[in-house]
């Protein structure tokens, strides 16, 4: 049969699977076992248990979960509202300072999180309403953090890049310092939409008007203040050390991916115990929310390298490649359309999900384009942020409401120009691939 044939059946299949309501790895791991049976022999389906085992005992695996921890150690120890009430001592007397405020959290908490929509849920919870309280824009408050939430999966450590790298054998290290440049220069573009909006509009910061407050769904009290400015500092001090420690680590060769993450895992406990902040009830809320998200991303890289092992068989990537480059397209044109179709992917699924489901089949046809492999996973993974931001079906937007009471019309009118913000920030990223080369090539 031929490629295009191919193809649409093994996408028919999953797309059907996926309307039926099942979780994305089990429709692909369907779409996979089909496959075998329609196009090729049953005694095939042995090497998904080969595929499983090597995946399963892979040590490679164990980086996301704890990450993960890390990051769930940090979020319900109060980090983030710690990083918020700093901060916003540090900006009030810009204006849009608690915007901006925000967005700077959300960018350290990144390098502390990993995800998206929790970065997105955290700082939702607590800036969100406070920003309301003090007469700022519904819209504006709620987009800032949907933008902010994006870069969580943009600076590392990111889980998106575990999977990529593990999907496409990247080094993982790499990839989490090529998205280290993109992502601050995000949120300086954030930032700057932030100010010069607000200079053009002051009423989007609460100047000359009033504005009736909405709650958020689940209020997080700030902390009380301290009395002087270094113990606000000193608040957060060692949260900046451990981003210092396991990015640093890193960059130095010191330690893989795996051991830095198990230094974050262990200096994120040593954090939380010592502000006697850790509790039973924390420890064990962070290990169950750890294991199923872990699971999940488990389960999706099996189940991404039983279709990567089809596709490979059935010869479905290389002629994808032949095809693409034989069609003498110029290939930022083929990048430009493989743009599109991330982002709308970024609006229907999780980053982890839309990586593999897209990777297997257009990571060959990209190398032999030329592309660097570090280029592809940050552009790839700006797209899917960009798309979690994008109506109707944004993941971050849904993530928002479900944590405070602004409408989802008001999420949406706040997040159009932050969207364009990012596409600047894409068009940037893909005129100057060198931003994302430039530290990976020191190490």
């Amino acid at each position: 049969m031929a490629t295009a044939g191919m193809i649409l059946i093994i996408f028919g299949i999953l797309l059907i699977v996926l309307l039926q309501g099942s979780p994305v790895a089990s429709a692909m791991g369907f779409a996979a076992v089909a496959a075998i049976l329609i196009f090729m022999e049953p005694r095939f389906l042995i090497q998904f248990g080969g595929i499983a085992f090597n995946q399963g005992t892979n040590m490679n695996m164990l980086i996301a979960p704890m990450f993960i921890l890390m990051s769930e150690f940090l979020a319900r120890g109060g980090i983030a509202e710690d990083l918020f009430t700093v901060l916003d001592m540090w900006t009030r007397k810009f204006r849009g300072g608690l915007a901006i405020a925000t967005t700077l959290a959300c960018t350290i908490f990144a390098a502390l999180c990993g995800s998206s929509p929790a970065t997105a849920a955290s700082m939702g919870r607590i800036s969100i309403g406070e920003m309301i309280k003090r007469n700022y824009s519904e819209s504006f408050a709620a987009g800032t953090v949907a933008a902010g939430g994006t870069l969580g999966i943009m600076i590392p450590p990111s889980i998106t890049f575990v999977v990529f790298g593990i999907l496409t054998e990247t080094s993982i290290v790499k990839l989490f310092m090529a998205g280290l440049l993109p992502g601050i220069l995000l949120a300086a573009l954030i930032c700057i939409s932030i100010i010069i909006r607000v200079r053009l509009n002051p009423a989007l910061a609460g100047e000359g008007q009033k504005q009736t407050a909405t709650a958020v769904t689940a209020p997080a009290e700030l902390p009380t203040p301290k009395t002087t400015v270094g113990g606000n500092v000193k608040a957060v001090t060692p949260a900046f050390a451990l981003i210092i420690i396991v990015l640093g680590a890193m960059y130095t060769g010191l330690a893989t991916a795996m051991e830095a993450a198990g230094f974050g895992v262990i200096g994120a406990f040593i954090i939380i115990s010592c502000q006697r902040r850790m509790s039973k009830e924390l420890i064990l809320s962070s290990l169950e929310s750890t294991t199923k998200t872990g699971s999940m991303i488990i389960m999706l890289i099996i189940s991404g390298c039983c279709v990567s092992y089809v596709v490979s068989y059935l010869g479905i990537a290389s002629s994808i490649a032949e095809a693409i480059v034989a069609s003498g397209l110029n290939r930022y044109v083929v990048m430009l359309l493989l743009y599109v179709l991330w982002l709308i992917l970024g609006c229907l699924m999780d980053p982890s999900s839309m990586v593999i489901l897209t990777i297997p089949f257009i990571y060959p046809a990209l190398i032999a384009m030329g592309f660097d492999p570090l280029w592809i996973g940050v552009v790839s993974t700006l797209c899917v942020e960009i798309g979690m931001i994008t109506p109707p079906v944004g993941l971050n937007l849904f993530v928002l409401k479900a944590n405070t009471n602004v409408s989802m019309s008001r999420l949406i009118k706040g997040t159009f120009p932050y969207v364009a913000v990012l596409i600047i920030g894409l068009a940037i990223i893909t005129v100057f691939p060198g931003i994302t080369t430039f530290l990976p090539s020191r190490m």
